[in-house]
């Protein structure tokens, strides 16, 4: 069974009047901040309520989906009726004034959450100090993973450190990111050095590890040194975060962690299921996940939508099923250019579903599509099969179960945000060695092309395609224009008809707009992002 890794955490005073007789008894079910965190159970508790916020109910606000988008990598696709896609992928605001507030709030609660924690957590009583240490540590890799995705998707935005409402305006990215690393450097000191296996994983996988800190650290120092044109990270604390160290880390994280390369690339992704070649989630080349489960529902029922993965409904073919492929609602298309950078690349089949090669009888302008390229996500992209009993359904939903035989519900693969391929890559763009990159083109039966910043770039933007990486890499790299803009005047098809693809870069607009109703709630201390006042 699919570990069912996401709860609710809720704090509750109950009020009530019932008599005398009711007032005198202990109440053995409530549980306030003056009464919790009494032990590490509790703490874990909170520490599970933190991590239930890395998935989103807004599925047009999953920062996958979001950044897959925002690159030159796919275009906005869905149907004429959805503006949020279109806004993303053509820097425009059309879609409303809180558009990104669900994933805005999320990383906040998130924090909320941590701060809480990381304020309580001394009264606590262990018997086992490690465990303290190790639960202090995943406190920390989180607040670090909320300010840095909050700072990706927003750029400057408040640096929340207490737990309690404050009305803040936005901190600078040096304020932001001498956080994220501090709390990231507490993070790898502090979780134990516990090797990957696959015991270890079925009961732990989507929990915060050192290796998973040690990653995390070397994707900031390439995003705020590359972006921001900084030497080097700074800490609260005396001393740096130098290249070299982080270096150290990622050699750490190669050769101590445990975490290798599944042996075939196609292994990594759900569809290999259908030729009985999955890995299946939570495998040896996943260095840090989002977890979903069978339990996803809709909004009002108890539980969340977000406990399924509705990231992979997005992208699914819209208007139609066709299996082993489902049904979605065509968000994301993909590029043909990047097709074209996949050529004679065996991981192009292993990475994308091309319409003319693998579904004949696929139709254009179902739904009103838009931006149809006939090219679709093939990692994610939700899968079909028979349940052994006639009924084509979910592959998950096969293997688990659900509350509903839905499509909207069957969802539930992982989200893989750090997989060791990228801590190759990130080592050899650092380093200028071959190695990492060496072995990541080795599994898919290339031989080494060397490891100056082009080939890395290159090898990145196939490696991890779709993956949430890309649109940031162009940032740092400064390459976001020339590389967004060289799909224009692709032919695409709009409701069916062929039609030019257009897009102009807005340097002004990298980062996404802040939602105004924060805006309005925060007395005149936060104003709008440049770019969209």
């Amino acid at each position: 069974m699919k570990n069912i890794f996401y709860i609710s955490i809720a704090f509750l005073t109950i009020l009530t009047s019932c008599g005398d007789e009711f007032l005198d008894r202990e109440n053995l079910f409530e549980k306030d901040l003056d009464n919790y965190y009494q032990n590490a159970k509790d703490v874990d508790e909170a520490l599970v309520g933190a991590y239930s916020c890395l998935a989103v109910d807004d599925a047009q606000n999953h920062p996958i989906l979001m950044a897959n988008i925002q690159s030159d990598d796919c275009f906005a696709g869905a149907g004429t009726t959805d503006p949020i896609p279109n806004d993303l992928d053509k820097f425009t605001k059309n879609s409303g004034e809180d558009t990104f507030l669900h994933i805005y709030e999320r990383c906040y609660q998130g924090i909320f959450y941590i701060n809480t924690l990381l304020a309580k957590i001394d009264q606590a009583t262990y018997t086992d100090e490690e465990l303290k240490l190790q639960q202090k540590g995943e406190a920390y890799f989180l607040r670090a993973f909320f300010y840095f995705r909050l700072s990706q998707l927003f750029g400057e935005v408040p640096l929340q450190l207490e737990p309690e409402l404050l009305y803040l305006g936005k901190s600078t990215p040096t304020e932001i990111y001498t956080q994220i690393t501090s709390d990231l450097k507490i993070a790898i000191d502090s979780l134990p050095k516990e090797k990957y296996t696959t015991a270890w994983a079925s009961v732990n996988s989507g929990r915060a590890t050192k290796w998973a800190a040690q990653a995390l650290m070397a994707r900031v120092y390439l995003f705020y040194t590359g972006y921001y044109k900084q030497p080097k990270l700074s800490t609260l604390e005396e001393g740096d975060v130098t290249k070299d160290m982080v270096v150290e880390w990622l050699e750490s994280c190669i050769n101590e962690s445990g975490h290798d390369l599944i042996g075939d690339y196609e292994s990594v992704w759900p569809y290999s299921y259908l030729d009985d070649n999955w890995a299946k989630d939570g495998h040896i080349e996943t260095v840090f996940a989002v977890k979903y489960t069978n339990q996803g529902v809709w909004p009002g029922n108890p539980g969340r939508l977000a406990y399924s993965n509705q990231y992979c409904l997005y992208i699914g073919m819209r208007g139609a099923e066709y299996a082993p492929y489902g049904q979605g609602w065509g968000f994301a298309q993909v590029s043909p250019k990047l097709r074209e950078a996949f050529v004679g690349d065996s991981r192009l089949s292993q990475s994308i579903v091309d319409i003319t090669l693998e579904v004949p009888d696929y139709e254009f302008g179902l739904d009103r599509n838009r931006e149809e390229t006939g090219l679709y996500i093939k990692k994610h992209i939700p899968i079909v099969a028979d349940d052994g009993e006639g009924n084509v359904r979910g592959m998950y939903y096969n293997l688990y179960g659900g509350v509903q035989a839905n499509m909207q519900l069957w969802n539930m693969q992982d989200d893989i945000i750090i997989r060791f391929s990228d801590v190759l890559l990130m080592h050899s763009e650092l380093t200028g060695e071959v190695a990492g990159i060496d072995k990541v083109r080795a599994r898919s039966g290339m031989s080494s092309a060397g490891a100056d910043l082009e080939t890395i770039k290159a090898e990145r933007r196939k490696e991890l395609a779709f993956e949430g990486v890309r649109y940031y890499d162009l940032l740092r790299w400064g390459d976001a224009k020339e590389a967004i803009e060289e799909a224009n005047g692709t032919i695409v098809k709009n409701s069916g008809v062929d039609e030019p693809y257009q897009v102009t870069f807005n340097a002004d607009r990298v980062f996404l707009p802040l939602p105004e109703s924060q805006i309005r709630l925060s007395q005149g201390n936060l104003v709008q992002n440049p770019g969209w006042e």
